[in-house]
């Protein structure tokens, strides 16, 4: 999430809006630059505490383990995504990732060595990225602008601010039921919380697969119609979501994590309308204000929700119990998702206005021509 700096929530739209191919390879070079910096000064802060928090002799495993997670936010999805060429992401990413696990998995099987795992993983990440800066500016790094660069980190800081502080409200339900509620409890909640996450997928799926269709086109063009036809089409993946989630979850959970950690019913049904207003929010937020420069906007609805958000999982989890726990982070969406849609149909209306003026404006100049 801290080496993505922003750029999975911005890059797409960027990307998609830039003029030409060079526009959009200077957008990425930038990017990977900003990414990598970032991810060099966390991952290396991070892996310190990871080897200093387990045993000697897993150390050096527990570090490149951080190292080979962080690197996750140098992907380059959110690239493929804006340029509309998914191919990208299976040649450059999927295959690379997928073959060196399988290779790790047999390394492991032989030798018994773990540290293979992560050694793997970090080598076919790098080498999918070079393979990619290959094909897009033919050498294994792309160039190096720093004032881009300096730009970027700028440009960037309230999304990853957002990211960051989103990351510790949305995951806080677990380690808040472990202090209030119990090691049971919060086992139980886990494994509701790993099915919900599992689900999450398809609202980064619909929403990858529209904002380049989305963004396309002006908004004198039709782009308001698109942006209805998203914010419907993400309404119906939040609403499966939820039936899903209330009707099959408890049975689907228990069956693939065990009885032992089966969770609740009643967590249900506050996860379901999480992710219904999850799915909501994300069209937005991706199609309609972070392509509008509205990033501080962003930042207020996620300091917002986690202000609102974070206490009342507390208070809640402290008298009523871990179901309520949950409740309180449906809460703190409900916060992000009010902020957001208030500033996204200001954004909408101020976009059709200027589209209608200049509209006016060029009829008149072709009548008088």
């Amino acid at each position: 999430m801290i080496s993505s700096y922003g750029w999975n929530v911005s890059g797409g739209a960027r990307v998609a809006l830039a003029a030409d191919d060079d526009a959009r390879r200077s957008i990425y070079a930038h990017s990977f630059w900003t990414r990598l910096t970032v991810f060099v000064i966390s991952a290396t802060v991070m892996a310190a505490v990871a080897a200093a928090l387990v045993d000697p002799e897993f150390a050096v495993v527990a570090a490149l383990a951080v190292y080979a997670s962080g690197l996750t936010g140098l992907t380059m999805s959110w690239y493929a995504v804006g340029t509309g060429r998914a191919r990208l992401v299976l040649w450059y990413e999927a295959v690379p990732i997928a073959a060196f696990t399988a290779a790790s998995a047999g390394v492991m099987q032989l030798t018994g060595a773990l540290i293979s795992y992560p050694v793997m993983m970090i080598a076919g990440t790098f080498i999918g990225l070079g393979a990619l800066n290959l094909h897009l500016y033919r050498r294994p790094v792309p160039p190096l602008h720093l004032a881009d660069v300096r730009r970027s980190f700028r440009y960037n800081l309230p999304l990853a601010s957002a990211d960051g502080i989103g990351g510790s409200y949305t995951t806080a339900p677990i380690p808040i039921a472990q202090a209030v509620v119990g090691t049971q409890a919060a086992a139980e909640l886990t494994s509701a919380d790993k099915f919900y996450r599992i689900g999450l997928t398809a609202i980064l799926v619909t929403g990858n697969t529209l904002q380049k269709w989305v963004l396309e086109i002006t908004w004198a063009e039709g782009r308001v119609r698109r942006h209805g036809v998203a914010l419907l089409a993400h309404f119906a993946v939040g609403m499966i979501g939820l039936i899903v989630l209330i009707f099959l979850g408890p049975t689907l959970t228990a069956w693939l994590l065990g009885e032992a950690v089966a969770p609740s019913p009643a967590l249900f049904p506050a996860y379901g309308v999480t992710f219904l207003i999850i799915s909501l929010t994300t069209p937005l937020i991706r199609n309609i204000l972070v392509p509008a420069q509205r990033n501080r906007v962003v930042l207020i609805a996620i300091v917002s929700s986690a202000s609102a958000g974070l206490p009342a999982m507390l208070l809640l989890g402290t008298t009523l119990g871990s179901t309520a726990i949950v409740w309180g982070l449906a809460l703190s969406e409900v916060v992000v998702l009010s902020i957001v849609a208030t500033a996204a149909a200001r954004e909408v209306r101020s976009q059709m206005r200027a589209a209608t003026a200049h509209s006016v404006v060029r009829a008149e100049e072709e009548g008088r021509g």
